[in-house]
């Protein structure tokens, strides 16, 4: 990850969105076109399956009559730890780690609240 620059613009969209939206929560509106973007940012990796699982798993459930806050709450928490393996992977360097390790703590918290 970070060599790609619909990834980075994921990134740097996605800490935007989290950090604007920190008082007033995102909506699962906004959280799906996240997970659009990332989807699109990293088709055709196929490292990335389980990521990939993980992000279609959450806009599932984010766009659920009723979704369920306990799930969605694991599923941040999965991202959360595969952003932060990435942030420290030895090949992990630059800008980009510093992002995934500030993206990582994000969604904790975020998740924390649900």
């Amino acid at each position: 990850m970070g060599s790609n620059v619909l990834e980075e613009r994921m990134l740097e969209d996605t800490l935007t969105t989290f950090r604007d939206g920190n008082q007033g929560g995102v909506s699962p509106a906004q959280g799906v076109m996240l997970i659009d973007g990332w989807l699109q940012a990293l088709q055709g990796d196929p490292n990335l399956g389980q990521l990939q699982g993980h992000l279609n798993e959450l806009r599932t459930e984010l766009q659920a009559a009723q979704p369920n806050s306990q799930r969605i709450r694991l599923l941040m928490e999965g991202l959360a730890d595969q952003a932060q393996q990435t942030a420290e992977a030895p090949n992990a360097e630059g800008t980009w780690t510093g992002g995934l390790e500030s993206l990582s703590k994000i969604l904790r918290n975020f998740g924390s609240k649900l």
